[in-house]
């Protein structure tokens, strides 16, 4: 859940519908813990899947409206033709559609969250209430440690990770960093690019948003509030700095890190990295050379690349681990 939805729900006085999508089998457009947010007049923020789909889970909504109970509804995507008018994602969702009586529990989620924090709310699937006792301890943790939903079927609960936003530091504002940071935030991502030249952190350079720290760069990475919801992408102007930043970031509870290059810099980085003493695991989960092989050339097909990479990284997709294993083969060769 966004922040954006949590604060909607939180500050706006109309009757509201929260939709959630709780498990999926086959192929599906939204993954389990995906959002709609709606009012008497339609969506509000987020979404379920759009399509024929979604209209199924709008009329369910108006029927939640109108004083139904919370329902959880089948969506269907196993159509056969083509021109049929059935969906043909191949898949099914079951998506928990509910009227927010009671927003409390979501205005509490909302000040942890705004503090970087992580929440979690348990959710009777009957009757949509929030439970602050009763939960399973095991399966909070479980869902509060992976980011991921957890349904449980038999006592009818729904586990529900909160997540602070998503941090992306990007190192270095020249053409790529600010290729990047003006991607990025279309993404989901607080976005903060560092450099040691002033000149490259104008106003005028990155989106209305974009946050910017000056000074060197272990000073920058020291001030900046790197935790485990944080991605750190190096693209300075040269191996030294490349080579600074890494020792900064080195030891710091990121979610991604990892640096911009030839294979040959990358060798020459990580093996000088680990000539300081590092420990070679940590050395080995640094992303270089980032990004997706797509043939990319501007500065403005590499921030894609790059933001490619993260978004597998983001949803555990197996292009992320299958890119990095590639990229250390050949490094090694």
């Amino acid at each position: 859940m966004t922040l954006g939805i949590l604060r909607a729900i939180s500050r706006r006085p109309e009757d509201l519908v929260l939709c959630t999508v709780l498990a999926v089998k086959g192929s599906a457009p939204r993954h389990p813990g995906s959002k709609l947010l709606a009012d008497a007049s339609g969506p509000v923020l987020g979404s379920v899947g759009g399509g024929r789909g979604e209209a199924m889970v709008l009329g369910a909504c108006r029927e939640v409206l109108a004083g139904g109970a919370p329902r959880v509804l089948g969506i269907d995507m196993q159509g056969l033709e083509a021109e049929g008018p059935d969906m043909v994602c191949g898949g099914t969702s079951r998506i928990l559609v509910e009227l927010l009586a009671d927003r409390a529990p979501y205005r509490e989620a909302l000040a942890i969250l705004e503090k970087g924090e992580r929440a979690l709310l348990v959710k009777r699937l009957d009757t949509g209430e929030v439970l602050r006792v009763g939960a399973d301890p095991g399966r909070a943790r479980a869902a509060l440690e992976s980011g991921h939903p957890i349904l449980d079927e038999a006592a009818g609960l729904l586990y529900d990770p909160l997540l602070p936003p998503d941090k992306l530091l990007i190192l270095g504002g020249g053409h790529v960093g600010r290729a990047l940071a003006a991607l990025a935030p279309a993404l989901g991502f607080a976005v903060t690019v560092a450099d040691d030249r002033d000149a490259f952190l104008g106003p005028e350079r990155f989106p209305p948003g974009v946050a910017t720290l000056s000074g060197n760069y272990t000073e920058a990475v020291a001030r900046f509030p790197i935790d485990p919801s944080t991605y750190v992408v190096i693209v300075s102007r040269g191996h030294l700095c490349d080579l600074e930043c890494v020792r900064a970031v080195l030891g710091r509870p990121y979610r991604y890190a990892g640096f911009m290059g030839s294979l040959r810099k990358t060798r020459l980085v990580l093996d000088q990295v680990r000539a300081d003493g590092r420990d070679p695991a940590e050395v080995d989960a640094l992303h270089a050379p980032i990004g997706f092989e797509i043939g990319a050339e501007t500065p403005e097909e590499l921030a894609v690349a790059i933001a490619a990479e993260l978004i597998a990284t983001r949803r555990r997709a197996p292009a992320a681990a299958a890119a990095h294993a590639a990229r250390t083969v050949r490094r090694q060769g």
